[in-house]
């Protein structure tokens, strides 16, 4: 298995995502993951994050590579690794994944130092994060050092991360944000949207070009567009769409909040993937209504 939708997810949290080249690809395919796994890199207090990158690519003394699937950077910015199997802990022998190992969980890499205060920033992050792996996947969490602790006679225990995981899960459990859409979708659809930008060149809106003519507008500024008919449907014409209104709006959403960065193609392919030919009587009707 490989997990694919990652950065969308991600990015569908409001998140900063940085995509490592070859991600896609990277990590055995040996994987069939239901559980979240959280660590701090423990690296220096001046690592930066191509150091730390470097490591999660290359391996270290202990762990071949890649070693994690996700890198959360000081800043708040998310890293996204391997889509596959990566090495970032042993079979444990305590708490939520007792028994599992790295074929069964999913390694998030903090960039943190021992004996750092974690910053509001890096926390917050952190939480929404694994927030949205855990509303697309109804995966539990836990910490490396409540998997590998020490107590149990094994030579290999940890410590990380230094938060408290209790208080953690309770803070990835009240955190708010805007609905993730991508459980709507299914993983099948969500191979199909770079299928359908190569295959396509499919417009939604017939308008989406330069003023000149001569080719597409930038895809923010289209999204800005679409975002307010959207917003003004929503507030004064909630019974316009009919019964499947809501559904609707959750992957209208979820596509203009995980694939802004991306090109039209791909916003129009993960619209066509959601709806099928209904997406000409869709973009009709919220063009009526402004």
């Amino acid at each position: 298995m490989r997990l694919l939708w990652l950065a969308d997810v991600l990015r569908s949290a409001g998140l900063t995502v940085h995509e490592v080249g070859g991600w896609r690809s990277r990590g055995s395919t040996s994987f069939d993951p239901h559980g979240i796994m959280c660590h701090e890199t423990r690296g220096s207090l001046r690592s930066t994050d191509a150091g730390e990158i470097y490591v999660l690519l290359n391996g270290s003394a202990t762990a071949p590579p890649p070693i994690a699937q996700l890198y959360l950077s000081r800043t708040g910015h998310w890293h996204v690794i391997a889509s596959g199997r990566c090495n970032h802990v042993r079979v444990g022998w305590a708490g939520p994944f007792k028994g599992v190992g790295n074929s069964g969980l999913i390694g998030i890499e903090a960039q943190h130092a021992l004996g750092e205060p974690w910053t509001d920033r890096q926390y917050d992050s952190y939480v929404r994060g694994v927030r949205a792996l855990r509303d697309r996947t109804g995966w539990g969490i836990a910490g490396h050092k409540e998997h590998q602790p020490a107590g149990y006679g094994h030579p290999s225990v940890k410590t990380d991360p230094s938060f408290n995981m209790n208080q953690f899960r309770r803070d990835v459990a009240a955190s708010s944000g805007g609905e993730n859409i991508m459980p709507a979708l299914s993983d099948q659809e969500q191979e199909q949207l770079l299928k359908f930008a190569k295959d396509n060149n499919y417009l939604l809106w017939q308008g989406a070009q330069k003023p000149d003519g001569s080719g597409r507008t930038d895809i923010r500024q289209h999204f800005y567009t679409i975002e307010g008919m959207l917003t003004e449907v929503k507030a004064n014409q909630m019974n316009m769409l009919g019964k499947d209104w809501v559904n609707e709006q959750q992957i209208i959403d979820g596509v203009l909040n995980g694939l802004g960065s991306k090109d039209l193609d791909d916003a129009a392919a993960a619209l066509r993937a959601a709806f099928g030919d209904r997406i000409g009587e869709l973009a009709a009707k919220l063009t009526a209504a402004t």
